[in-house]
């Protein structure tokens, strides 16, 4: 009995795992141009906002 459980470990499992990576990845799907410039433009405000930020507390500029 427990060899089957190591046979179903060792075989199943391996398969089971690239199965459910296999199943990520053709769910994933690309940003279109508009979302993309969505994204970018809100880094690029959170990353002016980081820039802008009071940071004495930390030990840093204000």
């Amino acid at each position: 009995m427990s060899n089957l459980f190591w046979l179903l470990a060792v075989i199943v499992g391996p398969i089971l795992l690239g199965g459910a990576i296999a199943y990520a990845l053709l769910r994933q799907r690309r940003l279109t141009s508009d979302e993309q410039k969505r994204s970018d433009a809100a880094a690029k405000e959170l990353y002016k906002h980081d820039e802008n930020a009071d940071t004495r507390h930390l030990g840093g500029r204000g």
